[in-house]
């Protein structure tokens, strides 16, 4: 009589897949016995390896399953993984799939409770990552791994979530990225990456969100409609976060469309949740400025930092590029220039860096605005999609800055909630000059100096425009009134 072993991690829809199919078959079959032998999420790679070992085979993918013949702990007779498990019983006892492919996806999140996951969970940072058929994720996900002091003791846990996880192509996708990653473990990588098919696990027990869904409106016919569906998504967002009651979980905003409405949304709806940890990306729009800077001014593009970014993200926003910091070479001479001789070779002085604004540099601010927007416009039409590495670029060094071992004094441009500082109205998530505190608090940098009156103008108009779209009151009429409908099903 032959034995079944079926080896996978909690989290692993195949692994689900299969020990349903084992437990079908052993209710029904006299001779059919089987063993499941499940693991944590991270301790796959070290359990696979060990398997490897042993019976000198070379497997990375969960499930692994073979059979013994005759008794538990004989020669090991290797099966595959679920596909060649199919076609084994397949062949053997006539069986065809017995689960609608819609239960199966839920397999995963339910093999997670099992006794003793969540204890290990305590010592793995857990990353949520909602919007994940976005190519954003695919790239970040490479470098999100790499990021200094974001893992745990155990290493790191990703989940995926699309609204659109129903559509096969897109799953499709999820599963592709989670095969590969989950595959690297086995090389002494301490990460595992599994699909989520409701907020409600995506949460659990979650450290880290990341928001990366494209919330731009198809036409600006439907824009009023999309900014409604916004509101109800993130009304029902907040209720899950809430019912986690996971007070540290920080949030980042990185997609595309009205990002500052949506996390002040968030801030208004979640109470679980200090403000300080609901962020959005700004300084990606800086970034694109960096190149056509250096190509007017002739500096060198590592010489020149990111411009500061104000306003409402999504919205109306404007990039401050006369503010722009530059290090700047200056030749500094010894009073020895004035008498030596001619030919001397005696050094007659030093070249010492020093950090410059930019704004002597620039006369122009409408002629720079305009290129930057050209290139977007012909990057995107050549790309059929909005460039994206520079918001991959700023998400790595926000949270370079947020899990480092001390607070850095860097200053960045950050959508954060407003405590009133320049005069832009409380509770309000904002794009403006923000440092972390003594807590790793993002908070805004009231210090920041307002240099001239331009500068003051242009971010008095996006407070006005972000004050004006937020108090219209037929739009906040209509969404506090269709609000209850959409969010009972906001996708």
């Amino acid at each position: 009589m032959p034995y079944f072993i079926i080896n996978g991690y909690a989290g692993c829809p195949n692994f689900g897949h299969a020990i349903i199919v084992a437990q079908y078959l052993s209710e029904r079959l006299p001779n059919f016995e089987f063993k499941k032998v499940e693991v944590a999420p991270t301790e796959w790679g070290d359990h696979v390896m060990d398997i490897n070992k042993c019976s000198n085979w070379y497997l990375t993918k969960s499930p692994v399953i073979w059979k013994e013949i005759h008794q538990w702990g004989s020669k090991r007779y290797l099966l595959g993984g679920l596909g060649e498990f199919w076609e084994y019983v397949y062949c053997y006892y006539g069986l065809e799939s017995i689960i609608p492919k819609a239960d199966l996806r839920n397999l995963a999140a339910n093999n997670l409770k099992v006794r003793g996951v969540a204890e290990r969970l305590k010592y793995t940072r857990i990353i949520s990552i909602i919007g994940a058929t976005s190519l954003v994720t695919t790239l970040l996900l490479k470098e999100l791994f790499e990021v200094p002091n974001l893992k745990k003791r155990d290493g790191i846990i990703v989940r995926l979530f699309d609204e659109n996880h129903n559509d096969e192509r897109k799953y499709s996708m999820m599963e592709d990225m989670a095969i590969y990653y989950n595959s690297l473990s086995i090389f002494g990588r301490d990460q595992i990456v599994f699909i989520v098919n409701n907020l409600e696990e995506l949460l659990d027990n979650c450290d880290l969100l990341i928001i990366v869904e494209d919330f731009r409106p198809n036409n600006q016919s439907q824009y009023e409609v999309t900014l409604k569906r916004c509101f109800a998504k993130m009304n029902y967002l907040s209720e899950a976060v809430n019912s986690s009651k996971h007070r540290s979980l920080r949030i980042i905003f990185s997609g595309q469309g009205p990002l500052c409405f949506l996390a002040t949304c968030l801030v208004e709806f979640c109470t679980t949740v200090r403000p300080s940890d609901i962020v959005v990306l700004a300084a990606d729009e800086g970034l694109s400025y960096i190149s056509v800077l250096s190509e007017k001014t002739g500096i060198p593009v590592s010489k020149i930092s990111a411009p500061p970014v104000w306003g409402f993200i999504g919205i109306h926003s404007f990039v401050d590029e006369a503010q722009t910091v530059f290090k700047a070479d200056v030749y500094r001479p010894n009073l020895r220039s004035l008498t030596a001789p001619h030919g001397s070779t005696l050094p007659l002085g030093t070249i010492k860096s020093e950090l410059r604004l930019m704004s002597y540099l620039i006369t122009d601010h409408d002629e720079v605005v305009r290129t930057v927007e050209e290139r977007k416009k012909k990057i995107t039409k050549l790309q059929e999609r909005p460039t994206i590495f520079r918001k991959i670029r700023s998400v790595i060094s926000l949270l370079k800055l947020w899990y480092a071992e001390q607070p850095s004094d860097d200053i960045i441009s950050l959508g954060v909630c407003s405590d009133g500082s320049f005069d832009i109205p409380a509770g309000m998530v904002f794009a403006q000059p923000a440092k972390l505190d003594s807590r790793f608090r993002w908070l805004p940098f009231a210090e920041y100096p307002l240099m001239d009156d331009f500068t003051r103008a242009k971010i008095k108009e996006c407070k006005e425009s972000s004050s004006r779209f937020l108090e219209q009151s037929h739009l906040l009429h209509h969404m506090c009134k269709d609000s209850e409908d959409i969010s009972s099903n906001p996708h």
